[in-house]
């Protein structure tokens, strides 16, 4: 049996960003309600977590890297400013949440972009390759549950939601993401039907991709192992 090495765990960069990804996940529908007598910011902070983790997973070293970091740190402290402000329909507090849930999009795509260029390039099935590929479909659901706030706050009328939307849209992005839809949530307008139907092709694509991919790396490698055995 092999050993649990502490040491090599904390090293690997994708465990870093699974976890977080999964501690988002879990955490944010409770973190969505602000206690009136509690305001610590739990969720910015693990929302910087994923940040800063997937900026690990290959960015360039230098300028472009301490830029991004940069740009990182501003979302943060947007995140605490959208948190402590009042949800008011002041133009400020609406401002500051577009921006940083934008932000957080980018960030979010550029980070898919990196794990699926990873997935494609490397050569062997490992551990790492499937908390690659788990990361980057988490990260898909989490970018199209900001998309649909975001459209949220150009088109209050976008959605049919049964509850509080703020509360609704990360649970509706995975449902659509799993094509499982329960339909307590419906898109009301052209724009959020297409928007919503990308996420579920989107979803698709990816497993379908992703799994064939996994499969192909297998045989692959097990024909290279035969080959070995066959001439030892």
């Amino acid at each position: 049996m092999k050993q649990f090495d502490p040491e090599k765990f904390v090293k690997n960069k994708y465990n870093h960003l699974l976890i977080a990804l999964i501690l988002l996940f879990i955490l944010s529908p409770a973190l969505e309600t602000r206690d009136s007598h509690e305001k610590f910011p739990i969720l910015s902070f693990i929302v910087l977590v994923v940040l800063v983790t997937a900026l690990r997973l290959g960015f360039t070293k230098g300028l472009f890297l301490y830029s991004f970091l940069g740009v990182v740190l501003i979302s943060f402290i947007l995140n605490l400013l959208v948190y402590f402000l009042s949800f008011s329909q002041a133009a400020l507090p609406s401002i500051l949440i577009f921006v940083s849930r934008s932000i957080n999009v980018l960030f979010f795509l550029l980070t898919i972009y990196l794990l699926v260029k990873r997935l494609f390039y490397t050569h062997k099935v490992t551990a790492d390759t499937i908390k690659g590929g788990v990361s980057a479909f988490l990260l898909i659901g989490f970018v199209w549950a900001t998309l649909y706030s975001l459209l949220e706050q150009i088109d209050p009328v976008a959605y049919t939601v049964s509850g509080d939307k703020e509360m609704m849209y990360m649970y509706f992005s995975f449902t659509t993401l799993t094509t499982l839809g329960y339909g307590d949530i419906v898109p009301h307008t052209r724009i959020a039907a297409v928007l919503t139907s990308s996420e579920a092709i989107t979803g698709q694509l990816f497993l379908t991709i992703f799994v064939a991919r996994l499969v192909g790396l297998y045989i692959v490698n097990e024909k290279e192992s035969i080959n070995q055995k066959t001439e030892i």
